[in-house]
């Protein structure tokens, strides 16, 4: 039941997304159904030419058209079945009299018709399309309405069946105006959260480094120059962790670039699960990584200290070889009048010694 729910909740907030052949099929299905009801109908009330008529229409929604949405000719579908809805409602009321209702389908086709150049591609750039096929089922509706007061209908009904299909066709009408808004609705939510996905995409590729989603290096240069503003205005201290892997080009070269991406990889979900929620993390360049920690450099040393264990009790298995890593950290802490350059460059120089004295090691 639960299940369930949810589907529903997805349908209706436009998560669950449906394909065109789909929806048009499921139109085409209910169509088809719809005259093979309303065929019995006619059966009951003793009218069997347009009873033939409904059976041959119903098969024709089923087989005909189904095979052209099969074939993805939406458009020719889509006309199609308005014209056999419109020709059906002329021959219904002609046959048995317009107080049948079978008119009213003409507003129905109008919701039809708005809502299927709205999901066909064809006719999604041609608006004025729609707006005059609504003419069009406008000017059928009143000439239906004019032939019906000079001519009698071919076969009238009682009084009963009269009111029976006046009210079948009422409802049916006006529930089925209320579904194409209701798909209406339904594909702006779609929509809507197709574009909202794809603006997330692409904050991710203009901010974020693409294998291992850290931030890139233009988007830590934001926080850089932020925190620097702080530091101005405010006096508030921070700290720069460069780290870069140990003997990573050993690592590439032993077991493959696809082996080096997955190293980068496990040391950036570690360092990212490692920070605090304001502390930033960036892939500054290949293998090496910029960390921005919000506190003077006794709070960055035991920071990087605490990555650096983790590292190096970590392994990373590819294709059923283990791989060991370590790291080196250089820090550098804030100082007033310095430019951002010279503040990397300074954990760049403590980098190179934790290097040059052995690697895996942080350095102050």
């Amino acid at each position: 039941m639960s299940n369930l729910k949810h589907y529903i909740k997805g349908i209706s907030g436009g998560n669950t997304y449906f394909s065109l052949s789909k929806k048009f099929r499921f139109l085409a299905f209910s169509l088809g159904f719809y005259e093979i009801l309303i065929s019995i109908a006619y059966y009951m009330a003793k009218i069997y030419p347009m009873m033939v008529y409904s059976i041959f229409v119903g098969l024709f929604f089923f087989i005909i058209i189904n095979n052209l949405i099969k074939q993805e000719r939406y458009t020719t579908s889509m006309l199609m079945s308005l014209s056999i809805v419109v020709i059906t409602s002329f021959l219904s009321t002609l046959y048995i009299g317009f107080e049948c209702g079978f008119a009213q389908y003409c507003y129905a086709c109008i919701a039809g018709m708005f809502y299927m150049s709205f999901v066909i591609d064809k006719l999604k750039n041609k608006t004025g399309i729609p707006f005059l096929c609504s003419l069009v089922f406008l000017i059928c509706y009143l000439s239906i309405y004019v032939m019906m007061i000079f001519l009698p209908a071919v076969q009238p009904l009682s009084s009963a069946w009269t009111r029976a299909f006046h009210i079948g066709n009422s409802l049916i009408s006006f529930f089925t105006v209320i579904i194409f808004n209701i798909l209406f609705i339904w594909e702006i939510n779609v929509r809507n959260n197709m574009l909202s996905t794809q603006n997330e995409q692409l904050d991710e590729l203009a901010h974020k480094d693409p294998l291992t989603h850290l931030l890139n290096r233009r988007s830590m240069n934001t926080f850089l120059t932020r925190s620097m503003d702080g530091l101005k205005s405010t006096g508030k201290r921070f700290s720069l962790i460069l780290c870069d892997i140990d003997d990573f080009k050993y690592v590439n070269d032993t077991y493959g670039h696809d082996a080096g991406d997955l190293v980068l990889v496990t040391i950036s979900n570690i360092i990212t699960e490692s920070l605090r929620d304001g502390d930033v993390v960036c892939r500054w360049g290949g293998e090496e990584i910029l960390i921005l920690i919000n506190d003077p450099i006794e709070t960055a040393s035991m920071a990087a200290e605490r990555i650096r264990k983790k590292i190096e009790e970590a392994t990373t298995t590819f294709e059923g070889k283990p791989i060991n890593i370590t790291m080196t950290f250089g820090i550098a802490e804030s100082i007033p009048g310095y430019r951002i350059e010279q503040l990397i460059q300074q954990a760049d120089d403590k980098l190179y010694i934790g290097k040059k004295n052995g690697k895996n090691q942080v350095v102050i």
